[in-house]
């Protein structure tokens, strides 16, 4: 959104006493406590918003180059650091100082509720329980491993259904995904083939695909409301309104049915612990309890069916490019699985080829280009540099997964580069997709599982290529919070 705000910017910087207020903003030296992380030039009010481009991970991975991995700069009137190397990105996951969230303006009525955007000992009590309860329902567990299997049959049979026709993928494969996660946190089952359900799954995704975090939206909340449709503030809280009414809807029927001792399902086990904390500090206390649960359903629900589903889609996409590459997974499935049964997770291991090009389908899509957003919690220091409290952190995963001094050839799609000589897999702890430290996300090992057992299961029986005489898609990077896979139909065909 940021390019939306360029012709007020130009009528602005047409007058000359606004361009002459450019030099206050100079990073400046704090003498006591220590200068601040360098960085360009920025302007009074947006910041340095306007220069950001179409892609802003490309323009900090540049301004990397001229000023160091770890820079500083204004966005509006918020300081942001972003950060553009491997340890770095590692030092600061370590550290409790930083692990805070920085609240849009999008999320103002929500406030700091919900477990993507509590912080502190509220953030903690609520991820060891939702954790708790998650693996108590079965999260990560043999019996989730059969729900995920059978959606992955239900994809089949839709692929069946429409061989030889083009298809665009990751739609349909988003209810599927979602679905074994959502049955532990509801008892609800979504039915792929229903096109109301694919509507919504639309709205959604929509709410969090190609959306830029770095824009007005985030950091100039006054300008998003007084221009909200040029800003993209009314598109965006229209989407958000869809999952919301479906987290107050499930959680209402639940509400109505819920009998302690019997519980169903997480939420079935939230409510029993909100009705029975009386801790007024509690973050499961009173109607705090219920926003809370709110919020980290709707927390759940959008990391366990957009994200997959995307990566799913961008594999897809990569191997109909790379016919090489699909020819030689399938080729270790039928030897490590053969046709008779379906793949399971303890096939992983004896899959490297597979592994490698999982791993090289998240280094490379770098779905989530900048990550999720820090803040500070308090003044502190990071790599000699002094960071006042509630300074935003940003940490560039596209530069991380793109750095040619370390990756080579980052520009090529090649699993080859996490196999040893000796065809065994090689792990790169450069590869981070869910982040690492205190806050990396917590069902990277499920995510893990459910890419590996919908990716091996999809190609045991099925082909996919480009269509005859198309353009080969576009791969290469773009604005956006969660990038979705192009929007490129693949031809399917029974092996």
């Amino acid at each position: 959104m940021g390019e939306n705000i360029m012709p007020i910017f130009r009528v602005l910087w047409s007058d000359s006493s606004i361009r002459n207020l450019v030099p206050m903003f100079k990073n400046r030296s704090w003498k006591k406590r220590g200068p601040l992380p360098p960085g360009p030039y920025c302007l009074p009010v947006f910041g340095y918003l306007p220069f950001l481009g179409k892609i802003p991970s490309i323009t900090i991975a540049n301004l990397a180059k001229r000023y160091g991995s770890v820079i500083s700069l204004r966005l509006g009137q918020t300081r942001v650091v972003f950060v553009n190397d491997f340890e770095s990105t590692k030092e600061a996951g370590k550290m409790d100082v930083l692990q805070g969230r920085h609240q849009m303006a999008l999320f103002e009525p929500r406030g700091y509720a919900g477990l993507g955007l509590l912080e502190g000992k509220d953030w903690k009590e609520m991820r060891r329980f939702t954790l708790r309860c998650l693996r108590d329902m079965g999260f990560g567990k043999r019996s989730m491993e059969g729900m995920m299997q059978e959606q992955v049959q239900e994809i089949c049979s839709f692929l069946r259904k429409n061989l030889g026709k083009p298809l665009y993928l990751k739609p349909i494969l988003e209810l599927a995904v979602v679905n074994s996660t959502w049955t532990l946190m509801t008892s609800e089952k979504f039915d792929i083939e229903d096109p109301a359900k694919r509507d919504l799954m639309q709205i959604l995704s929509d709410a969090v695909s190609d959306q830029n975090i770095v824009g007005v939206g985030a950091f100039l909340p006054w300008l998003a409301k007084l221009a909200p449709d040029l800003t993209g503030y009314t598109t965006g809280l229209k989407l958000l309104a869809a999952p919301e009414q479906l987290a107050r809807d499930v959680i209402s029927s639940h509400v109505a049915t819920h009998s302690q001792g019997q519980e169903r399902d997480f939420i079935d086990m939230a409510l029993t612990k909100i009705y029975t904390t009386t801790d007024p500090k509690s973050v499961f206390y009173g109607d705090f309890g219920l926003r809370n649960l709110h919020y980290t359903l709707l927390d759940l629900f959008f990391a366990s069916s957009d994200t997959i589903s995307s990566t799913l889609g961008w594999a897809f996409t990569y191997l109909a490019c790379y016919p090489k590459v699909q020819a030689k997974i399938q080729m270790e499935i039928d030897q490590c699985v053969g046709r008779s049964r379906m793949p399971c997770i303890e096939d992983r291991s004896r899959m490297p080829y597979v592994e490698a090009t999982m791993q090289e389908v998240l280094r490379k899509s770098s779905m989530v280009p900048l990550g999720l957003m820090h803040t500070a919690l308090e003044d502190t220091h990071f790599k000699g540099y002094f960071i006042p409290k509630r300074t935003v952190f940003i940490f560039n995963l596209y530069q991380i997964h793109h750095e040619k001094k370390y990756w080579g050839d980052p520009d090529n799609f090649r699993p080859e580069r996490f196999l040893c000589e000796d065809g065994t897999f090689r792990r790169d702890d450069h590869v981070i997709p869910f982040l690492v430290g205190k806050r990396s996300c917590p069902g990277e090992s499920l995510a893990m599982n459910e890419f590996f057992l919908f990716l091996t299961g999809i190609l045991q029986n099925f082909n996919f290529e480009l269509q005859p005489g198309q353009s080969p898609p576009y791969l290469g990077p773009r604005s956006g919070f969660v990038l979705s896979p192009p929007k490129h139909e693949l031809l399917v065909s029974e092996r």
